[in-house]
């Protein structure tokens, strides 16, 4: 999940999302709250009017008489008949009078509403008592109905007051609620779909980029295929084609410095060649000469070296085309190992495991024979070292394991670049052609490990 979001494209789809819910809240939010603001207003200017024309309706006395003789049935139902009378005209839910207690003495209309409303608005029929007139907040009965409240008091007699309750129905209120739902649905819908948008978008910007970033390691790996990048008529298409104007640049480069090593090298072999025959005839011309046969045969020795090191630019310097066919790897490892053994004849060289691949066996004995050759360099003699070849799954997998020095931890990045040694002799090419003849094959080499336990090259092939 932690690498998912390092990519830009669902960053960019977060980012979105976000904003598209602030957006969205920016927008409903205000939307919602003024409508419902404002119905809840109408309704309290309607009952506003309501309760001023129903308390002009009511005569003070009758309600004093009823206070003082709560006996009086007739003047009691007459003023109950009233109350429901003005019920039905302005459609309310209850009606009611509280006396100077908080008590209810009269109810026309749902009884459930009005005592509940006497209950848990006490501190809005006490604000009435002052004001002159009060309004509830909305309040849910037991049915999950809606309604609104509103206190008039009237004075009566001797100083006397009572408070006359109205309840309305605020059903319609519940509309807003839908409103708010509908916000809330939409908002989701638009959220997804932006979500979904900005991806598919993003990933007109991230793909490209990727190409970039493949073609950028395709450059630094120096191979022959290079990613073909699509054309574009943005930035980014500005920069494929720097890109790829520098690919080319550095490939006349290597091409140039290649070229160069070529001519030195072929310059150096014409006089090596000679250098060589003569040193033969000295060395059997000089047979009867103890020391002059030394001599010829450590200038034969150091014009083997010279010649070696002339192969090998000329390995670098010009890699051929060549063909490929399925052979056993450990014959060409034992072949290797008998040439090897002459230089390094106390090292113990071991061969574990077969298996077959698709090698061009002279190149690939090239490859083998370079970082066999550093193994034995980078060991003691009487030093085991173990080449094991197993196959793992269509790659044919190929360990050489020596028990030498560890290689320091901040030059193994390059000891597969060109020209780089840490040994006072040679050019520093060994390595860097191997991995060019393994990729050119197809694998890949590269170092597992190097410290106390030994140093381990790993080369993986297709198999055969």
């Amino acid at each position: 999940m932690r690498h998912l979001f390092r990519r830009i494209s669902w960053k960019l789809a977060v980012v979105t999302g976000i904003l598209v819910c602030l957006v969205i809240l920016a927008l409903s939010l205000p939307i919602y709250w003024q409508t419902r603001n404002t119905l809840e207003d109408q309704l309290t200017d309607h009952l506003r009017t309501n309760i001023e024309n129903i308390s002009e309706k009511l005569d003070p006395r009758l309600i004093d008489f009823i206070q003082k003789y709560p006996g009086s049935t007739i003047i009691k139902d007459s003023l109950t008949e009233l109350l429901n009378h003005e019920l039905r005209k302005y459609s309310a839910s209850a009606i009611y009078l509280i006396d100077q207690h908080n008590n209810i003495f009269l109810i026309a209309g749902n009884r459930a509403s009005a005592v509940q409303s006497s209950m848990i608005h006490k501190r809005e029929i006490q604000k009435s008592r002052t004001k002159g007139i009060a309004f509830s907040p909305l309040f849910s009965d037991a049915s999950g109905k809606t309604y609104k409240s509103v206190f008039k008091v009237i004075y009566i007699e001797n100083d006397s007051e009572i408070v006359l309750g109205l309840d309305a129905d605020a059903q319609f209120l519940k509309y807003t609620v839908r409103l708010r739902q509908r916000i809330i649905l939409i908002g989701i819908i638009v959220l997804i779909f932006s979500i979904i948008t900005a991806s598919v978008l993003s990933q007109t910007l991230t793909r490209p980029l990727r190409q970039l970033t493949k073609f950028a390691e395709d450059i630094g790996k120096g191979r022959a295929e290079i990613t073909n990048l699509r054309k574009r008529h943005d930035e980014i298409g500005f920069l494929g084609k720097t890109m790829e104007k520098m690919r080319r640049e550095i490939k006349q480069r290597e091409k140039d410095n290649k070229q160069l090593i070529a001519s030195v090298a072929h310059e150096i072999r014409n006089p090596l060649a000679g250098m060589q025959v003569n040193a033969e005839l000295l060395m059997e011309a000089a047979q009867k000469s103890a020391e002059v046969d030394l001599y010829s045969k450590a200038i034969a020795k150091e014009i083997k070296n010279l010649s070696n090191i002339v192969e090998n630019f000329l390995a670098y310097a010009k890699p051929i085309e060549f063909t490929r066919a399925t052979y056993p790897l450990k014959p060409i490892f034992e072949e290797i190992r008998s040439k090897i053994k002459t230089d390094f004849p106390d090292h113990q060289i071991l061969i574990q495991g077969n298996g077959n691949a698709r090698v061009h066996p002279e190149k690939i004995k090239h490859a083998f024979f370079n970082i066999l050759k550093n193994a034995c360099e980078s060991s003691a003699p009487n030093t085991e070292i173990v080449i094991s070849i197993q196959q793992k799954n269509e790659v044919l997998s190929i360990s050489i394991l020596n028990q030498g020095l560890p290689i320091p931890v901040d030059i193994q990045p390059q000891i597969f670049e060109a020209f780089f040694s840490t040994k006072s002799s040679g050019v520093g090419l060994g390595l860097s052609i191997s991995k060019s003849i393994v990729e050119q094959h197809g694998g890949r080499i590269f170092l597992a490990c190097s410290d106390a336990g030994g140093t381990e090259f790993v080369i993986q092939l297709p198999i055969g």
